[in-house]
Order: structure tokens, then sequence, then C-alpha cells
């Protein structure tokens, strides 16, 4: 039987630690690599190029989970991602499935419903793993969704990249760091700085944060 060779991605040692474990002792899983950032789990997927990465949502330093996997989709757009999460509101749902991720998981659910997930065929045929605690009428909205993307409810507003940068912005990083991180100029993250606030109706620092928290950008205000 061909293994089924997984990165797990965590910025809590002792989470990939335990997930780790359990997944090696299935038969058929292997874990070929580990990252506690974003920002480290995306040249790693390119270079292992795994056929399943576990991502944590939210993570303190650097491009939080979401992010990430949308660049790991673009880059190595075979590998299925599982978000872990433990927020099952309606606006972190979102912003997860329309990353394009493969299934979100809860860090609450079984050991099994995890590895249920992963042996899984649904997302190879379009439709994202959606555990079954999900109530029925929020998984139906969550997929009508994916098929009219336009009628998010959450940050559809911002572009991908604004919505990258307004995650960095409400972790504390400045404009310099920002640059460096991303590898664009200083002058663009300010020109992406000014359309967020334009777009959102920010007035200063403080709401820029909040609508990082209300729409699942970061898990904790950050003063």
């Amino acid at each position: 039987m061909q293994s089924t060779r997984i990165i797990l991605v965590d910025d809590h040692a002792l989470v990939r630690q335990g997930v780790r474990t359990l997944l090696e002792e299935e038969p058929g899983f292997h874990v070929v690599g580990e990252a506690e950032t974003g920002d480290d789990a995306i040249p790693l997927a390119i270079r292992e190029q795994p056929d399943v990465m576990l991502v944590d949502v939210h993570m303190p330093r650097g491009v939080d989970g979401v992010t990430a996997a949308r660049r790991i989709k673009e880059a190595v757009p075979h590998t299925r991602i599982f978000m872990l999460t433990m927020f099952d509101d309606e606006v972190h749902l979102e912003r997860m499935l329309l990353a394009g991720v493969d299934g979100v998981l809860f860090k609450h659910d079984s050991s099994q419903e995890i590895i249920s997930a992963i042996r899984s065929t649904s997302s190879s045929k379009g439709t994202p793993y959606l555990p079954p605690r999900i109530r029925p009428e929020i998984r139906q909205k969550l997929l009508d969704l994916l098929k009219a993307p336009s009628k998010s409810l959450s940050s559809s507003v911002l572009t991908p990249r604004e919505t990258e940068i307004l995650a960095l912005i409400a972790q504390g990083y400045t404009n310099r760091e920002i640059a460096d991180r991303l590898h664009i100029s200083v002058k663009t993250v300010e020109a992406h700085r000014a359309r967020i606030v334009e777009r959102i109706g920010a007035e200063s620092r403080v709401d820029l944060i909040q609508y990082a928290l209300q729409h699942g950008l970061i898990s904790k205000p950050i003063l």
C-alpha cells in the first residue's frame, strides 16, 4: 500500500508531537515534516510535495494558516489541506473554505474523526470535508458559498493580498517588516494599507485590529 505523506503545521510542539504519534500509528500514514509557522510551511510544502497537510488556523507569527494554505494550494495544488481550528462560526469557516482547502477539522474532534477525514475521498470530488457536528443548515450555506463566492459574508471586500497584509498589521508588524516578509517594497505596503483603511472604513490601528479579529485573521487582540 502506498504511503500517505503528511506535513503538520502548528505553533505548539506538543500538539504536533501528539498528532504525529496518532497518525504514525495508522497503517500507511507517514509524517514527512513539521512547521511551526505559516511562513515555514510554504517552502516545506513545495520541497516535500506532501499528499496531505494539517494546518492550524491561528499562529502568532507571520502569515496565518489560512493565508499559508491559499499559497500552498497555488504552489502545490495536488496537496490536500485540512485546517485545524477551535472556531466553528460561519465567518471563520467561510474564510477557510474560500482559501480552497480540502476540509476543516476541529481540534477537539476525536482521533478517529481526523483519521477518517484524511482517508476520505470527498475532497478529491470537489466537495470539502466538513465534520458531522456542523449543523446541516450551516453546512449547506457553506457549500452554496463555494458555488458563488461573491456572496461571502466575511472579508471578501479585501483582496487576498490585502487580507494577508491586514493580518500582519494586526499582529504588530511594521510596514518595513511586512515588506521584507512579503518581498515587496515599503511603498507597495503603504499603498495596500491605504486601500485597506479606505475599504473597511478604519480610523485607527485599533479599528484594523478589531476588523481582523471579527474576520478570523487573528485569534486575540494584539495592542
